[in-house]
């Protein structure tokens, strides 16, 4: 079985890691440059803090947000993470932007209200990049599929639940939309939520949806080969090109 969960499982790259320090590094020794700095009547040199946030910030945006990626596989596990170099930006763009926020906090000189406001949302967004971190240190898929039902995003949703699952968006911005009966809104999976295939992870919710008889089998490895196989072939057969890149399950 681990052979084929560890089709599943982010490429953990080192170096990584360094979208999570730099980005909130850089604009806390912006912001104590910035007070080091500050004129002798006490208004602050903002060139230094500006600038620094500005390159850091973008760059973290044209490496991350806007890099282009192949199709990715189809995987046959049961697990699926965020790809982890996007991961690892996103959890320290968490951290920079509540920096930027205490960093301002400290230097506001609105009165205390807009102090103490700035102070609570810089605490919150810490707060949020600490779960981010700890979901990355821990390893926690973004989408896994037990017999049960479905998790997204820390919440489970009962197979008997999800009344169905659509491919929606564009080209540019598809997603899985998981129709799930009580809810208003559908439960969205986009390509940044994870390092497989969008077509593949709908068709095997769809399966499943469809074929209750075989939810039972969820985590076993034959079965994880079995779908995957019926899935792809399902597709090359009709014809239908631009989908999952086939893998070996084995």
């Amino acid at each position: 079985m681990a052979s084929v969960l560890a089709m599943s499982a982010p490429r953990r790259n080192p170096s990584n890691w360094l979208w999570v320090a730099v980005p909130p590094g850089v604009t806390l020794l912006a912001g104590a440059l910035l007070l080091a700095l500050a004129a002798p009547e006490g208004s602050p040199v903002l060139a230094p803090f500006v600038l620094a946030n500005a390159v850091v910030h973008g760059t973290n945006f044209a490496v991350n947000e806007l890099r282009r990626r192949d199709e990715a596989p189809a995987r046959p596990g049961w697990e699926l993470h965020r790809p982890f170099r996007e991961a690892c930006a996103r959890v320290g763009r968490v951290f920079a932007v509540g920096s930027v926020v205490l960093v301002w906090a400290l230097l506001a000189d609105a009165g205390p209200v807009v102090a103490v406001l700035a102070l609570g949302g810089a605490a919150a967004m810490y707060v949020s990049g600490a779960r981010g971190l700890l979901r990355l240190v821990r390893g926690t898929p973004s989408v896994r599929l037990t017999g049960d039902g479905v998790w997204v995003g820390g919440r489970s949703y009962t197979w008997s639940s999800i009344e169905r699952v659509e491919l929606n968006g564009d080209r540019a911005h598809p997603r899985v939309d998981l129709l799930v009966a009580g809810r208003s809104r559908p439960v969205t999976v986009r390509p940044e939520d994870v390092d497989g295939s969008l077509l593949f992870l709908m068709d095997l919710i769809g399966y499943y949806v469809a074929h209750p008889e075989r939810r039972a089998a969820v985590g076993e490895p034959g079965e994880a080969v079995r779908v995957h196989a019926l899935l792809l072939g399902a597709r090359l057969s009709a014809g239908l090109t631009g989908g999952p890149t086939p893998i070996a399950a084995a």
